[in-house]
């Protein structure tokens, strides 16, 4: 039996998917966030480094705790794509996806005909390592894993109604950070230039048919975005969560101390830390 996506059941519901974000190798986050009724992971392998095998480990705890592993790739390398599929990832976040050609490639590597062009291998952990393997597997395996696209430059965003018409595109994602730098804004969700961009994500994806999000860094923010019809929020990180904590014990101890270290209690606002 092909393990169900939790995030494309919530989507395919008229949900909104609650995903958490991470980059270091906490063997923990995984059954935390199923805990707290997450129903995926961002695990960013864009910005932070994992061994192949460490990533297959993790993705191993994703399944061990029943929550989707929306792994960021660093590469658009089809063979290495669609491994990551077979070791369990729910889903493929591919960052600086500029044209509806990029989209198709990326579809032809992470679906298998006819949709796709996706090598066969059935003996992975998507397959149930063959023990469980389902007969209609590739089927299933189109339906349960997801393509998610980052829309993240000028150039994406002037052809993200292109991007969106692609079949076998599932999710359009935001990136925040790098679409608010090259259009000299801030990444916050009420900045004109950035709500603009939201509503123009909105608009390709409600007229495909597909979903779309953000990362989000309060939940006054992801009101915003649910409003405008975002099904997939990330709010919630390892440094966020680090980051505030470790704020908040130094503040007491400058408190305690008479000191003041002058570390800011506040990360910048408009992205998920």
């Amino acid at each position: 039996m092909f393990r169900k996506s939790k995030i494309l059941a919530k989507i395919r519901a008229g949900k909104v998917a609650r995903v958490a974000c991470f980059g270091s190798p906490i063997a923990m986050f995984p059954a935390l966030a199923a805990h707290f009724h997450y129903d995926g992971i961002w695990l960013d392998a864009e910005h932070r480094v994992w061994e192949p095998r460490e990533a297959e480990a993790m993705i191993g705890r994703h399944h061990a705790a029943d929550i989707d592993c929306l792994y960021r790739a660093c590469t658009k390398e089809k063979n290495s794509l669609y491994r990551l599929l077979e070791d369990g990832a729910a889903g493929l976040m591919i960052p600086h996806v500029g044209s509806a050609d990029e989209a198709r490639a990326l579809v032809q590597a992470m679906k298998f005909p006819p949709l796709g062009d996706r090598g066969f291998c059935g003996g992975g952990r998507d397959a149930g390592f063959w023990v469980g393997k389902a007969d209609d597997y590739t089927t299933q395996a189109n339906a349960e894993t997801f393509l998610m696209v980052q829309i993240e430059t000028p150039e994406a965003l002037a052809n993200v109604d292109a991007i969106a018409a692609v079949p076998g595109v599932d999710l359009m994602f935001l990136g925040p950070g790098d679409m608010s730098l090259r259009l000299g804004c801030t990444a916050a969700v009420n900045d004109p230039k950035m709500l603009e961009v939201q509503k123009q994500v909105a608009a390709a994806a409600k007229k495909h048919g597909k979903a779309w999000g953000r990362p989000v860094g309060s939940i006054e923010d992801a009101k915003v975005i649910v409003d405008l019809g975002a099904q997939l929020v990330a709010y919630g990180s390892e440094f966020g969560g680090l980051y505030k904590h470790l704020a908040e014990c130094s503040a007491q101890f400058d408190a305690l101390l008479n000191e003041t270290a002058g570390v800011p209690s506040e990360l910048p606002a408009g992205k998920v830390y």
